[in-house]
């Protein structure tokens, strides 16, 4: 998923009208504040660079990805809290990180090769558990995401377990379409990226249920 602001809303930021619980939480002022402002725009919480005078020219966007790996590379590490498996698109073991919203309600997203969870969703195994992470850009961990299909596995080893899912298909939405992070009956993983590649005006959202 890129970062910046012409590619992290295509449509905009839209205030969400109905706030998403955090299972097993206390549902305080704070993470009300944050859900009821969240769209499924997604950017990255590497420190954004220092402003330049308007007379220097800018780097180019591939410069700019690359100064912005080396600054996650040295950024202090945070916990990992759970490690997921996607065999069928090669994924082994990558590291879970928990984030939450910035001041404007986007979702901040871990930097490199890793995976989000997206803090005010359900906890692993309790409810619809929202992860996400790039296609395109630092690492592009989910680049292959759009290979998943029905019956796929999904596996989440988090606190000394190993977690089952099994893939039962996918959609397409708008930034804007935040109905994905509403919580449900059954337990299961969303799974989102952009879409198209390179392009990332949508999102490629990927729906796997626990067994």
């Amino acid at each position: 998923m890129r970062r910046g602001p012409d590619v992290l809303l295509a449509a905009g930021v839209l205030v969400l009208l109905a706030s998403i619980p955090a299972a097993g939480l206390g549902r305080s002022p704070a993470h009300l504040v944050a859900a009821s402002r969240t769209a499924l725009a997604m950017t990255s919480t590497t420190p954004p660079a220092s402003p330049t005078a308007t007379s220097t020219p800018q780097p180019s966007e591939a410069a700019q990805r690359n100064a912005a790996a080396a600054v996650a590379a040295v950024a202090p590490p945070s916990p990992v809290t759970a490690r997921i498996s996607i065999p069928r698109i090669g994924i082994r073991n990558a590291p879970v990180y928990d984030r939450g919203v910035d001041a404007k309600g986007v979702m901040l997203i871990a930097p490199g090769y890793a995976v989000t969870r997206y803090t005010f969703s359900a906890s692993f195994g309790t409810g619809n558990t929202v992860i996400y992470g790039h296609d395109d850009i630092q690492g592009n961990i989910f680049g292959r995401l759009y290979d998943l299909g029905p019956g796929d596995t999904v596996q989440i080893a988090v606190a000394g377990q190993t977690q089952t899912y099994h893939v039962t298909g996918h959609q397409i939405v708008l930034p804007t379409d935040v109905g994905v992070l509403n919580q449900t009956s059954d337990v299961r993983l969303t799974i989102i990226t952009c879409w198209p590649l390179n392009v990332d005006t949508k999102r490629w959202i990927v729906t796997a249920v626990k067994d």
